[in-house]
């Protein structure tokens, strides 16, 4: 694959874009999958689990547990409803950027995610391209029309 060398009077990202954040985290694996049917088949299981079970599905961690009130995000449908009493269906799954020329689905549901970055849900569009600087040295910045959710770097 071709790549651009570089310049030492090239400009930094950081210049020509000075606001970044960091990716959006969602803090479990569940709530991403390759295809929507498996992201729905696992909502529908959580629903339908008894609280103990729902717990144990769901993956609590420190940012979110089953209790965690939380607004939706910008542009989203999703419920408000603690994930305890929760009975809304499935968001439409969104397409996202794991990992360099990987692409997920995402439940994209505010109580589903750990760092859920509404500045990036807000900005995101039909017309929004992110750029993503990494630490890989094969592919320091990566463009993409997807939000990501990589584990490390910058949007």
């Amino acid at each position: 694959m071709p790549t651009v060398p570089y310049d030492d009077d090239a400009p930094l990202l950081a210049d020509l874009m000075p606001w970044s954040v960091a990716p959006l985290r969602p803090g479990r694996a569940w709530p991403t999958a390759p295809d929507p049917a498996t992201l729905k088949a696992r909502w529908d299981a959580l629903l339908k689990a008894g609280l103990p079970e729902r717990e144990a599905l769901f993956e609590p961690t420190r940012a979110r547990t089953l209790h965690s009130a939380v607004a939706q995000l910008p542009g989203r449908s999703a419920g408000t409803r603690r994930l305890a009493r929760a009975e809304d269906p499935c968001a439409e799954p969104v397409r996202v950027l794991a990992g360099p020329f990987d692409e997920q689905w995402l439940i994209p549901d505010h109580r589903l995610l750990d760092a859920a970055r509404p500045e990036l849900w807000r900005v995101a569009d039909a017309h929004q391209v992110f750029a993503v600087t990494t630490p890989d040295a094969h592919h320091p910045v990566l463009a993409t029309s997807l939000l990501p959710t990589l584990r490390t770097g910058r949007v």
